[in-house]
């Protein structure tokens, strides 16, 4: 019996001073059978270059790059969206 998928969501806006470290810790989990799903609300800053830099190097990151600017509650019921159905 395989374990359970395990969603990680981050949900950000102009992240990039912190997103690189948040991603690292979720990559150095003990638990492996893992995806995360990084949901960019439009950021001005390094945040899609990081996000896509780290989903490059990891199949289990996915990156959603939002078309258009939301609220916060909103950005979070967009990554709350996109978990896998797995």
């Amino acid at each position: 019996m395989s374990e359970p998928l395990v969603t990680v969501l981050t949900p950000v806006y102009n992240g990039e001073k912190y997103l690189a470290e948040c991603i690292e810790s979720v990559m150095k989990q003990d638990y492996a059978n893992w995806e995360y799903v990084i949901v960019n609300n439009c950021s001005t800053d390094g945040t899609r270059e990081i996000a896509e830099r780290y989903a490059m190097m990891d199949r289990r990151i996915r990156v959603y790059n939002c078309q258009e600017f939301v609220g916060v509650i909103e950005n979070h019921n967009r990554a709350f969206s996109l978990i896998s159905a797995d």
